[in-house]
């Protein structure tokens, strides 16, 4: 009797390994790649208060909101309606990005008049219970 307890002991030792090698593979967790990001470029572009002149307006957005473009002093602000404004800084000669990492925006203004580009802007995430941790979303709207 005890050789046979000695071999179920032995038996149950060397199947515990095996046992926790396959629990840690069921319960692994796949980290998915960061949500894309409003980065403020290491170096921006210098926009003179004539250049930024071009883009002074109010830009029709495919949500249905207006973001506006405006100067105060030497300082250049976007607004989205309903929003507050957010300082913004050029990246390129039509592109700006808000100090704040809050909204990105690239203006193409073409010889016709006509007007492309597109907003990339941080959304809160609605919070569905007191556990979930809400996490920013980046949305991409189109001016029109």
């Amino acid at each position: 009797m005890k050789k046979f307890l000695m071999f179920l002991f032995l038996l149950s030792a060397f199947s515990l390994p095996s046992a926790a090698q396959t629990a840690a593979e069921i319960d692994t967790v796949t980290i998915t790649e960061p949500a894309r990001q409003i980065t403020i470029p290491s170096k921006l572009y210098k926009m003179w208060p004539e250049e930024f002149y071009k883009f002074v307006g109010a830009y029709d957005l495919s949500n249905g909101q207006v973001l506006a473009l405006f100067d105060r002093g030497r300082r250049m602000y976007a607004k989205i309606s309903g929003q507050d404004s957010h300082e913004i800084v050029a990246t390129a000669e039509n592109a700006f990005v808000a100090l704040d990492r809050q909204l990105q925006v690239r203006i193409d203004l073409h010889d016709n008049g006509d007007v492309s580009g597109e907003l990339l802007m941080v959304v809160p995430s609605q919070k569905q219970s007191s556990l979930d941790r809400p996490e920013d979303q980046l949305t991409r709207f189109v001016l029109r």
